[in-house]
C-alpha cells in the first residue's frame, strides 16, 4: 500500500478520532503490521502544512519520525517525473497527486491509504480511508 501525507498531517493535527485513526495506522507500520510505501514528496507535504500548523521545528521533528518508520521510502527520478506528466495528459489529478499516483505505479501498488477523493476517479486504484482501514486492521 502506498501511504499519503494526509495521513501524518491528521496524525500530528487533529485531536479528534480521525487523527488518533491516523495515529494508530502510524503504529501498525511501525509494529509492521501493515506494510507501505511512499514517495520524498510526502516529506515535502508534511513538512509544509505542518510547519503552519505545529511550526517549523517540530514539522522537521516529525519528518524525522516518519524517515525512521520501516516505509520504503521512492526516490523521485525521471521516469517517475516522466510517468506523471503521461498521468497528468490522461487524467484531471494535480501534479503532485500525479506524482504519487506515478510513484505507486513504479512500484507495482494499486491501493492508497488517503482521505483525497480525487484517487477514487482513478481506474485500478483502489483509495482505502483511514477509517475504513482501521476497520480491516481491528
Amino acid at each position: 500500500m502506498y501511504i499519503d501525507s494526509n495521513v501524518f498531517i491528521f496524525a500530528a493535527t487533529d485531536k479528534d478520532k480521525k487523527g488518533k485513526n491516523c495515529r494508530r495506522i502510524i503504529e501498525m507500520i511501525n509494529e509492521k503490521k501493515i506494510v507501505c510505501a511512499a514517495s520524498y514528496l510526502v516529506i515535502d507535504e508534511v513538512i509544509w502544512i505542518l510547519k503552519k500548523h505545529v511550526g517549523r521545528k517540530d514539522a522537521i521533528k516529525i519528518t524525522k519520525v516518519m524517515l525512521s518508520l520501516p516505509i520504503r521510502w521512492i526516490e523521485l527520478d525521471k521516469s517517475i517525473v516522466l510517468k506523471m506528466i503521461d498521468i497528468l495528459e490522461k487524467t484531471n489529478l494535480d501534479p503532485r497527486d500525479a506524482t504519487h499516483l506515478a510513484s505507486m505505479i513504479h512500484l507495482g501498488l494499486s491501493s492508497i491509504i488517503s482521505e483525497d477523493t480525487d484517487f477514487d476517479k482513478i481506474d485500478k486504484i483502489e483509495r482505502i480511508g483511514i477509517s475504513k482501514l482501521i476497520e480491516k486492521y481491528q
